[in-house]
């Protein structure tokens, strides 16, 4: 039997037990549920930390630990963020050159991609990890364009 069946029966019984009181049991708002002979005392749903809310609450300052121990990290994770916007631009460049379909669209959304991350970056009071990044990322987008520009032209 559960604890809180147990202090549910006992409460109807009119003894209480140190051990599995609704009070221990339970810290905050309750509601009685009745489910055939017995009753029980089950915790409302509300703003608790569990272990979860207090994992995915930590990730930022987590992150920020990760680069400000060693600040080659940083560097590294650009580098990445770098080779990944090329791969991307190559992808984009051969699939919608190959297709000869939406070229003016996809060029259109680079420029505008460019454009947007270029704006939030330089307009920043001071750049964080992801204004870095996707700085980053924008330079390989477009270093992979000069590259096929000069692969195409000669």
């Amino acid at each position: 039997m559960l604890a809180h069946q147990q202090a549910a029966l006992h409460l109807q019984e009119g003894t209480e037990t140190d051990s599995c009181s609704p009070q221990k049991l339970y810290s905050g708002h309750s509601q009685t549920r009745r489910s055939g002979r017995y009753s029980s005392r089950l915790p409302v749903a509300s703003a608790r930390r569990t272990r979860l809310g207090t994992g995915f609450a930590t990730v930022p300052r987590k992150i920020d630990l990760y680069f400000t121990r060693n600040p080659f990290r940083k560097t590294v994770w650009a580098l990445i963020s770098f080779a990944a916007g090329f791969y991307a631009a190559n992808t984009v460049s051969l699939s919608f050159g190959a297709l000869a379909i939406n070229d003016v669209v996809a060029a259109a959304v680079s420029v505008a991609f460019c454009e947007i991350v270029s704006y939030f970056y330089y307009s920043a009071p001071r750049a964080t990890l992801k204004l870095i990044f996707l700085n980053a990322f924008k330079m390989g987008v477009t270093g992979a364009f000069i590259a096929d520009a000069f692969k195409l032209g000669g």
